[in-house]
């Protein structure tokens, strides 16, 4: 067999990083942006389980600037109410652990706030406006918010998002490539089958599904792929020309 085309081993080497213990909700999201910010940031943290309720997801309309294709890398799921979410979680056996302000709530002032870890764990961020709903909140094992020092009152959604994921996966390391082969394989299979992009490509990269290419050794771009990435208004507006 010839050699593993790049994209692949970069598959591989995203996969192997991939967590299956650790599912963010995105419970009546209400702003298009902050979604697609949202599953940019879960993407990247190595999250592969999004479930969203009430509300559409990927949006109809779709800023690639924001979401650089995420979406198309995650395992999503959709419910109409809260209250088919939370049985989908019991069912699961997920702990349901829901971002909150008030004054039930946990601060997440450092890792260790969040320990003992359980094995599966749901995290649940709500909608901008007025945060989770009373429903999920009663089904949650824990409660919890990130203390801030400012006159702002709250977090972007994304960035609220991001800040108690980092927290989760410091808590507890060994979320990072916790999935199961079974599970792997399945994810790997969907996702060769859309980076072949056509026919001619997609048998190629099937013969690779019984025995993986090695990943990459490192996710970070080469130096010669390593060049800013500025929108064309930016670069005329920076005196930049074209070419940048």
């Amino acid at each position: 067999m010839t050699e593993a085309p790049r994209r692949l081993r970069r598959a591989e080497s995203v996969l192997r990083q991939r967590t299956g213990r650790l599912l963010l909700v995105l419970e009546r999201p209400a702003d298009n942006h902050n979604i697609q910010a949202v599953l940019r940031t879960a993407e990247a943290y190595g999250i592969q389980h999004v479930w969203v309720v009430d509300h559409a997801v990927p949006p109809q309309k779709i800023n690639k600037s924001v979401t650089k294709g995420s979406y198309l890398w995650l395992s999503m799921r959709h419910f109409q109410r809260p209250q088919d979410c939370i049985q989908a979680l019991h069912d699961g056996g997920w702990s349901i652990w829901s971002t909150d302000l008030s004054p039930g709530a946990v601060a997440v002032h450092s890792p260790s706030d969040l320990l003992p870890f359980p094995q599966r764990v749901a995290l649940v961020v709500g909608r901008e406006s007025d945060g989770v709903t009373e429903e999920m909140l009663a089904a949650s094992d824990r409660r919890l918010f990130l203390p801030m020092a400012g006159f702002t009152e709250s977090f972007n959604l994304s960035v609220a998002t991001a800040l108690v994921l980092q927290r989760c996966f410091d808590a507890c390391p060994e979320l990072r490539g916790a999935m199961s082969e079974d599970e792997r394989a399945q994810i790997r299979r969907e996702w060769y089958e859309r980076l072949a992009g056509s026919a001619r490509h997609l048998h190629e990269f099937q013969q690779w599904l019984d025995q993986p290419p090695p990943p990459l050794e490192s996710l970070r771009p080469a130096e010669e792929f390593r060049r800013p990435r500025i929108p064309k208004k930016i670069r005329r507006r920076l005196g930049l020309g074209g070419d940048v």
